[in-house]
């Protein structure tokens, strides 16, 4: 397990988020009473584990941001595209978005005013030819899968991710054509990072980081600078 804090601006104005990342858990004791029925009712055991992670991951990273050391003090619970809703007596300076893929988990803590959204995927675990018709390319996304240079299960995962972040940033989740949600541009900023601007969403950007098997995209307005750079998003005690 990790938790890291990163620096955002807007302006004169600084704020913080927190991320966190998780690849097990011990208990379900930091469960409130309404997430523990919801957790009891999962017919099977990798609803659960799936469960668990994200909730934990999530309320670790509020805890780090709200300076709440009661985990069980933190609700969470979903609004109805799904988004997360967070119950405590400082909600109000912190929204979360969280994702998990295959036995790890990542939540994002942020300041309410700037509306983000997270998504991770593992690249084995993707079939390239299932997810091409789906995603509706862009032109511009089209270009870039030819010469980005990487093979087509991590492009899906990139362009895959990128809608998925901005569909949780904007509370809605992938609830319309997932070509509405397309990039209109992408350019190497780091070794294994990519940022990109929305066709049709031109006041938010996205930043996609490739690690290993893992693709994490994070979705933020683009009037903010955000210090962001998880490392290699393996987890740590």
């Amino acid at each position: 397990m990790s938790i890291q804090t990163f620096p955002l601006h807007h302006g004169a104005s600084a704020h913080q988020v927190c991320l966190a990342v998780v690849d097990k858990t011990s208990s379900a004791d930091f469960l409130t009473t309404a997430e523990r029925e919801r957790y009891s009712g999962f017919k099977f055991a990798a609803k659960k584990d799936a469960f668990l992670l994200g909730r934990l991951a999530a309320k670790r990273a509020l805890g780090a941001l709200l300076a709440e050391a009661d985990l069980g003090r933190i609700g969470i619970r979903s609004g109805i595209y799904g988004q997360p809703l967070v119950d405590h007596p400082r909600s109000g300076i912190a929204e979360v978005t969280v994702s998990h893929s295959h036995g790890l988990a990542v939540g994002l803590a942020y300041p309410p005013l700037y509306p983000m959204g997270i998504d991770l995927e593992t690249v084995s675990a993707v079939s390239a030819a299932a997810v091409l018709d789906q995603l509706q390319a862009s032109a511009a996304e089209r270009t870039w899968m030819a010469s980005a240079g990487l093979d087509d299960a991590t492009t899906c995962c990139v362009l895959w991710t990128a809608r998925e972040a901005l569909g949780k940033a904007l509370k809605t989740g992938l609830n319309s054509p997932l070509g509405i949600l397309a990039l209109t541009e992408l350019r190497p900023v780091a070794e294994g990072n990519w940022a990109g601007r929305y066709l049709n969403f031109p006041q938010s950007r996205c930043l996609s980081l490739i690690r290993g098997d893992r693709v994490l995209s994070l979705a933020m307005p683009g009037a903010v600078e955000l210090e962001f750079n998880p490392g290699n998003l393996a987890a740590r005690d």
